[in-house]
Parts: C-alpha cells; sequence; structure tokens
C-alpha cells in the first residue's frame, strides 16, 4: 500500500479508501487483472502449447494465483471459471467446445477448479491475516495516542492500553516490532522474544544489527533504507539471524510519519515460510532428481498417458532415434520401429494397456544412423495412491549385440558338433553319475561299439587288462577331486583287435557359479608317437655308453695333459734358471768398471727377458689350471677382497700417486681364490695404464638388476680404440707395446675364463687418452657350473 501525506493529521498505516467511488475502483481493478492474467495466461499456453502439452494447466494456475493475491477470494474464483472455460473450450479435444461428457476432461476440470479454488481460499486467507494484522496495527497506533493523551491525568488507563496492545499483538501468528529511524527497537511482540529467545525489555533500545546480527542486518538493509525513505516494502528472503537460525521469511514493512510528515520509524509485520519454501524445494528437487536419473540411466525410457499416447521419452531414447521430443510424441515414436515387427508390438501394446498388466516386446527400433537394433521393450502401469490409472511408464534396453552374440553362439555350436563328428579323435562327454553320455563317430568306428554300448561304463571293456584298474580309479578320483586329469591307455581297435596308445585328457566343465554340470575329454591316438619314443630311448642308451665311454678318455687325457703340464713348466723353467744363475754370477764378477754400457745393457736385457719367460709360464700355467680346477663356492664380501688386492698394489707401487673410490659392495657366491685373481688382474691394469697420470683415479663399484650384479673397475688412464676390444680377452691379445707398458697378454683372458665358469659376463669400454671401464658381472641365483 502507498502512503499519502496528510498535514490536517496523521494517517493512519491501516486506513481503508473512505470514498465509495474509489473502493468501487479498486474492485474493478481486481477483477481487471483476473481477466487479463487468464487471457495472458491462454496467449502463453497457445504459444507453448508443444512444450506444455503434459500439463496445459500450469499457466492457469499463475493467473488463478496472480487474481487471488491481488484482489482476495472473488476475484480468484473468477479466475478459475474462466481458465475452466478456457482450458475445455481451448485445449482440450475436441477444440473450440465445452464438450464436459467425457469423463477424463471432467476429471481433469474438477481437479483444476478444486485446486484453483484452494489457492484463492488460501490467498483470501493470507489477506485476512494481514488485515488482521494492520487492524491490529491500527489498534496499537490508537492505543499510542490514548496513551499519549492520557499519561499525565490516568495511569491506570495507560496500564489498560498497554496490555489491550500486548494482548492484540501477542495473539498474532507473525512478528510485529517497531523500529526508529535510528533503527531502534521500541515495541516487539511475545512472537517475536519467542524467535530470538530475549524478552522485550532486552531488547527495547538496541539497534537492529544488534539484535538480528550483522549478516541477517546486510540482507534487509536495503528494505530498511527504503521504508525510512517513506516506501512501504513487502519482500521474501532467506536470513540467517544471530540467534534464531536460518529462516525463510516473508517482511512487510510499514512507515510511520509524525504531524510534520517527517519519518519516525516503521512498523514490520515478519512471517515465517520456511516450511512452505523447504516443501517447495523437496519437490523442485525431487522432480529435479527423477529427470536427471532418466536422463543418465543407460536405459530409453518413454511414458503415456490414459489415451495410449505417448507424452514423455527421456534423452537416451531422443539420443539414440536421432529425433525431437516434438517428433516422437504421440504415435511419432512408431515411425523409427521395424516395419515387420510394428502390428504385432502395437498388439501387445494395446492388450496389456487394456488389461492394466504389465508387457514385454522386442522390436526393431531405428537409431540415428539408420541401422535397426533389437530392443526389450518393458511396459508398467502406473496408478495414483488414489489408485486411479495414470498410464504407463516403459524402459528399452538394447540388446541387439545380445541377439548377435547368441545367433553366433548357435552357429558356433553347430560347428563345433560338426568339427566333433569329423574329428581324428574321440571326443566324449559325460556326468558324475552315470558315466559317459555322449562320443563322436570317430570312438564308434575305432571301437565297434553303438552309442548304447558306450554310455555309462561299459567302454572300460576295450580297454587293455593291464591298463584298465589304473585307467579306471585315475578317472574316479578325478571325479571325486574335481580336477582335470591326463592318462595314457590302450585301446582294443576293432580292425585288426590290436591295442594302440591313446592319451586321454578329461576336464570338468562348470556353470557360472563353478558347480560341475558335466565332464568333456579327448582321446588321442599316439600309438605311433610311443614306438618312436621306444626307439628313442634305445638309442639314448646306446649314447650313454658312447659318452660315458668318451668320458673315461678325455679323464686320461686330462691327466696326461696335467703331467705334460708340469714336465714342460719344469723343462723351461731349468734352462731359465740356469740362464738368470749365470748372468747374476757374471755381473758379480765383473764390476761397472770392467764392462763398458752397452756390454751391461746386453745383460741387463738378458736377466730381464729370463725374468719375463718366468712370469709367462707362471701366467700359461695359471690358465691352464683355471679350465681344470674345481670351484669351491662361499658366501664372498667383495668390499673386502677389493681392499686387500688394493693393500697389495699400493705396497707394489709406492711412488704412484692414486686416488682410490671404492663403494659399498654387495656379498655374491663364489670361489675366492678365482675372483681375488679377476680383481688382481682388472684393478693392476688400473694402475699399470694409469702410471702416466698424476693424479690416477680408480673407481670400484657394483650395479645390479633383476637376475645379476654388475661389478666395474674405471680408471682415468690411456684407455684403447674400441675398434679392437673384440681382441682384449684373447690369450696373447695386447693392445699396447711392451717397452710403454710391460705384459704378457694372458691376464684379461684368464678372466675372461674365470667369469664365465661362474656364469657371469665379462666386457669393456672406453675412450683413447680418456681411460677405460671393465665390467663382470656374477648371477644373483647361483647356478654351479656343470662339470
Amino acid at each position: 500500500m502507498s502512503h499519502k501525506e496528510r498535514t490536517s493529521k496523521p494517517q493512519s498505516i491501516f486506513a481503508n479508501g473512505k470514498h465509495k467511488g474509489a473502493f468501487i475502483r479498486e474492485q474493478l481493478l481486481h477483477y481487471v487483472i483476473a481477466l487479463l492474467s487468464v487471457a495472458l495466461a491462454l496467449w502463453a499456453t497457445l504459444r507453448l502449447n508443444p512444450y506444455l502439452s503434459a500439463t496445459p494447466a500450469a499457466l492457469f494456475f499463475a493467473a488463478v494465483m496472480v487474481s487471488a493475491w491481488y484482489g482476495g477470494l472473488a476475484p480468484g474464483l473468477v479466475a478459475t471459471v474462466l481458465s475452466t472455460l478456457a482450458i475445455n473450450y481451448f485445449l482440450f479435444k475436441p477444440l473450440y467446445s465445452l464438450n464436459i461428457t467425457n469423463l477424463n476432461i471432467l476429471v481433469s476440470l474438477v481437479v483444476f477448479i478444486l485446486t484453483a479454488g484452494l489457492i484463492s481460499w488460501l490467498n483470501e486467507s493470507r489477506r485476512a491475516a494481514q488485515r488482521q494484522a494492520e487492524a491490529s496495527l491500527k489498534s496499537l497506533r490508537e492505543s499510542e495516542v490514548r496513551f499519549g493523551r492520557l499519561t499525565e491525568s490516568n495511569e491506570e488507563a495507560l496500564r489498560q492500553l498497554e496490555t489491550e496492545l500486548h494482548l492484540i499483538t501477542d495473539t498474532l501468528p507473525v512478528l510485529i516490532s517497531f523500529v526508529d529511524s535510528e533503527q531502534r527497537y521500541r515495541f516487539n511482540n511475545r512472537a517475536y522474544q519467542e524467535w530470538f529467545g530475549h524478552p522485550a525489555a532486552e531488547i527495547y533500545g538496541k539497534h537492529l544489527w544488534e539484535v538480528v546480527g550483522e549478516s541477517a542486518y546486510e540482507v534487509v538493509r536495503p528494505y530498511v533504507e527504503q521504508v525510512l525513505a517513506g516506501q512501504q516494502v513487502t519482500f521474501e528472503s532467506q536470513i540467517t539471524y544471530k540467534d534464531a537460525g536460518t529462516r525463510y521469511i516473508n517482511s512487510i514493512y510499514v512507515p510511520q510519519f509524525n504531524k510534520q510528515g517527517t519519518i519516525e520509524g516503521y512498523a514490520a509485520l515478519i512471517t515465517d515460510i520456511s516450511d512452505r519454501q523447504q516443501t517447495e524445494a523437496a519437490l523442485r528437487e525431487s522432480e529435479a532428481r527423477f529427470r536427471h536419473l532418466v536422463d543418465t540411466a543407460p536405459v530409453l525410457v518413454w511414458m503415456s498417458g490414459t489415451d495410449k499416447l505417448c507424452n514423455y521419452f527421456n534423452k537416451p531414447w531422443l539420443d539414440f532415434t536421432g529425433r525431437t521430443l516434438e517428433q516422437e510424441m504421440g504415435n511419432g515414436w512408431a515411425e523409427g520401429a521395424h516395419p515387420d515387427d510394428f502390428q504385432r508390438c502395437l498388439d501387445i501394446y494395446i492388450n496389456g494397456f487394456d488389461a492394466r498388466q504389465k508387457f514385454t516386446m522386442e522390436y526393431r527400433l531405428r537409431r540415428f544412423d539408420g541401422e535397426h537394433r533389437w530392443v526389450l521393450d518393458t511396459g508398467v502401469p502406473r496408478f495414483a495412491p488414489t489408485g486411479e490409472f495414470l498410464g504407463y511408464i516403459g524402459s528399452c534396453v538394447d540388446i541387439h549385440d545380445r541377439n548377435l552374440a547368441q545367433e553366433a553362439l548357435r552357429d558356433s555350436e553347430e560347428r563345433y558338433r560338426i568339427l566333433t563328428e569329423v574329428s581324428p579323435q574321440a571326443i566324449w562327454m559325460g556326468n558324475s553319475d552315470s558315466g559317459i553320455t555322449y562320443c563322436n563317430q570317430y570312438w564308434l568306428d575305432y571301437s565297434g561299439l553303438t552309442m548304447q554300448q558306450t554310455t555309462g561304463y561299459s567302454w572300460i571293456y576295450i580297454i587293455h587288462p593291464d591298463d584298465r584298474d589304473r585307467a579306471f580309479k585315475t578317472s574316479m578320483q578325478a571325479v571325486a577331486n574335481a580336477t582335470n586329469y591326463e592318462q595314457e591307455i590302450r585301446f582294443r581297435q576293432v580292425s585288426d583287435g590290436s591295442y594302440r596308445w591313446h592319451i586321454v585328457r578329461g576336464l570338468p566343465f562348470r556353470d557360472p557359479a563353478g558347480q560341475i554340470i558335466k565332464w568333456v575329454g579327448i582321446a588321442s591316438d599316439i600309438h605311433d608317437r610311443k614306438v618312436a619314443e621306444a626307439a628313442l630311448q634305445q638309442l639314448n642308451e646306446m649314447l650313454e655308453q658312447r659318452i660315458q665311454e668318451r668320458t673315461r678318455q678325455l679323464q686320461a687325457a686330462n691327466k696326461e695333459l696335467e703331467s705334460f703340464s708340469y714336465s714342460v713348466s719344469h723343462d723351461l723353467r731349468a734352462p731359465l734358471r740356469h740362464i738368470a744363475g749365470f748372468i747374476e754370477l757374471f755381473q758379480k764378477r765383473h764390476t761397472s768398471t770392467s764392462l763398458d754400457q752397452t756390454s751391461q745393457r746386453y745383460l741387463g736385457i738378458i736377466a730381464e727377458t729370463a725374468k719375463q719367460a718366468g712370469i709367462l709360464i707362471d701366467e700359461l700355467l695359471t690358465f691352464s689350471r683355471m679350465g681344470r680346477t674345481e670351484m669351491r663356492y662361499i658366501n664372498l664380501n667383495m668390499e673386502e677382497l677389493v681392499q686387500e688386492v688394493k693393500r697389495d698394489l699400493i705396497t707394489q707401487n709406492p711412488g704412484h700417486i692414486i686416488n682410490w673410490q671404492i663403494e659399498a659392495l654387495p656379498e655374491v657366491q663364489g670361489d675366492p681364490s678365482m675372483l681375488r685373481l679377476v680383481l688382481r688382474n682388472l684393478m693392476g691394469n688400473a694402475v699399470k695404464y694409469t702410471q702416466t697420470r698424476n693424479p690416477a683415479e680408480i673407481a670400484v663399484g657394483s650395479t645390479d638388476n633383476e637376475n645379476e650384479v654388475i661389478f666395474f673397475v674405471q680408471d682415468n688412464g690411456v684407455g684403447f680404440n674400441m675398434q679392437y676390444v673384440h681382441k682384449l680377452f684373447g690369450v696373447f691379445q695386447r693392445l699396447h707395446s711392451d717397452p710403454e707398458f710391460e705384459g704378457t697378454g694372458v691376464g684379461l683372458a684368464n678372466v675372461q675364463r674365470i667369469i664365465h665358469r661362474h656364469n657371469g659376463r665379462v666386457w669393456a669400454e672406453a675412450v683413447v687418452d680418456s681411460g677405460a671401464t671393465f665390467y663382470f658381472s656374477l648371477p644373483k641365483f647361483l647356478t654351479k657350473e656343470s662339470e
């Protein structure tokens, strides 16, 4: 309601029109609004009819709501009557007639009238409550005026007026308060106190934000500013109060003017509509969940009304068919059904619909790409809580792939049956109780038995007597344990009465629950293989004898070779010892002054050559023994072994500055003396070939993988050309000359032989003048060398 300023006296906020003409104009306006609302609803419904066909009365409910909200019960009822006539005349078939003989139409109109009437009555109740609140506020104002006039003269009358005021306001089911222009509370009723849990005396004089809280005040602040500017305000909002929780409210703020027309404050009427909002929100949420569930379900969903026409299809249906909702509505969906299936499905649908019974049917439905695919359609009748039949709801599942799989399965079974019959092997099936139930043609031809003679356990009598008990026990044990079995059996052949070896395999066939439903087996003729195996066994025995004889010969040859090695060692060492001894005696008898430098150099070369020849003989003997020495496997701490070799090399090369980098090394299994020789050769070579470096850098470390441990020795020496790496581990193969780096050419050959006997690998990488890295690997899971 608008506020009109009066200069003669304060205008009551609850005043009605004083002139009859104004009253008539106001009532006429209410009915005009009702008429215009119905006309607008009719126009919008006709324009949106394709989208509102499921609920044609939706906008007319809004028209009734608007009419009743502004005019009350009478305009609401007028709008209800006009809406009923419009719906019947313009929307229900037959169109443009007022035919109410159709029961379905009559029921729909009656439901609409009752619902619209209820809306009008509820709005009239709201208006009555509002009028009562306004009357109460008017009474409150009158009481305040009387109280002001009688304050000095009659305190008893004042108390009486206050009592009347509180009685009136406390009986109303709304929150009533008065807030002054400074936004301080000057009055609040009992409902207000019950909301916030504070008595009126405690609230009186406090600012608005102190009572409702800062967050609530920020919500109502714009409306407070409006009402303090002289405007009546009505609004609905969800507000979180400091002491009253979160509520959804309907509020009316009415400004209060003094005699001079200045705003003194405003009266607030607040109604809690949280329950109504929660109900409406729950309804909207339920509908949204249903729509979301139906539109995301992996099935095609349709719904029909009592007229057998479809009025809803979910999104998967529209995506599947590639058509719009408008195209599918009514009987439009039938355009996608395969012509050969349509009449059959239509009969099932109509019969089920008339009987109000669930039905199921399979038919081909055209997909968006033009392919007709088989679907399984299930329809279920829908009933209202009152038992009224509402129509059907159905769901379709694409079973095209399943049908193709079933057809393929039937084809596969037929091919399997043909394959079984022509198979050159005996194929059988049976169960745990009655024995054999099926055999293929090969078995019948081979055994000479009929299918009747084979069933059960009669087949056992064509097994060789020596195999019969074993075969029966094996098969019965497999049945008892529900396990596969395999055995070799001799079966009698009907053509000549001979027995031929067969390998028989049986396995249980289970259902999806894991229960054995039958046994399947195959018997393959292996007689020729058994004959060949016997011949091969005889040949193996002959070869074994020859191998043993050859082994004895090799052992004798090895002993002779060992004797020869020691003999050669002794025979070669004797002249070398003589040469070295006589050179030493000659040098002692002739001092450096009696021989010229050339003679002394010749003697030195002879002595050094004899020494090198002795070393070469020792290396060759070591190399020879490495191939015959029995290996002694123990757990080795490689780090300790490397440290021992390092100490020996430091002692032998006192003037050579070396930076050693030795990582933590793992334990391995191997022969300690042999692996020490490997490290002695590799680390010694690293020391030898870094003698031109100052300082020398030598690193020893390891890596590993799933199967082996890899050790490496790395230096910064002269390196070598990788073009000749293939010669590196050969006997007498040297990549550097003696004058520069002395050696025999046997050390790395020994390394390779030792590592190979440990079932490992050895290799190297290098760059000329940039150093070399030598690697050897040892298996993690030791497999001892086969002797």
